[in-house]
């Protein structure tokens, strides 16, 4: 999988600005987007209360909507901390999922993304210190509503698909609490 280089001191406002807009040409150059022709796909970021929607459309073109838009398909919500590290590959593999060019050709995921509702708390437990919140809010829809909590190397192989979430729920290793067939729904998603 292609990924951004980023430098560690990136401010939010500037990797929405200029970088992501001139490295998504770049990453998606190599992609056949011919099956997202006339679809539209809306990922925004919540960062410690900056919104910043990346909105897809035909799979390639690619625009930028500072203060964000209403009823994404996906919103993901972190602390620009937790935002700088895993853009910048502090910590790899926690957005990854969200962030592959490759991904947005999927047409197969982004139907799963079209008819999936609800909100999804994430706390990844860092091995180095505080756990890393993250909220994914599918299509604006705060309800059904499921937290789950794990491993950052857990989290990061899953999404790598190394391992699958009812292993981890299986071995203890993943807890939850709240709507688990919403769960269960989410797992060709996350």
């Amino acid at each position: 999988m292609a990924t951004f280089q980023v430098p560690a001191t990136v401010e939010v406002d500037d990797f929405y600005r200029r970088i992501l807009p001139a490295q998504f040409k770049e990453l998606s150059a190599g992609v056949d987007f011919s099956a997202m022709a006339g679809k539209e796909f809306t990922l925004q970021f919540n960062i410690g209360g900056r919104k910043y929607c990346l909105r897809i459309v035909g799979g390639g073109d690619l625009e930028v909507i500072e203060g964000g838009i209403d009823k994404p398909m996906l919103t993901l919500v972190l602390s620009e901390s937790d935002w700088r590290d895993s853009v910048t590959g502090r910590i790899e593999g926690i957005l990854d999922r969200f962030t592959d060019t490759s991904q947005v050709a999927d047409t197969a995921r982004y139907q799963r993304l079209l008819s999936t509702r609800g909100t999804l708390n994430v706390e990844l437990a860092r091995g180095d210190g505080p756990v890393m919140p993250i909220a994914m809010i599918f299509n604006g829809q705060e309800k059904p509503a499921v937290s789950m909590r794990l491993a950052l190397s857990d989290w990061v192989a899953m999404q790598r698909k190394e391992v699958n979430g009812q292993t981890l729920f299986m071995s203890g290793k993943m807890k939850a609490t709240g709507d688990m067939m919403f769960l269960l729904s989410l797992q060709e998603l996350i």
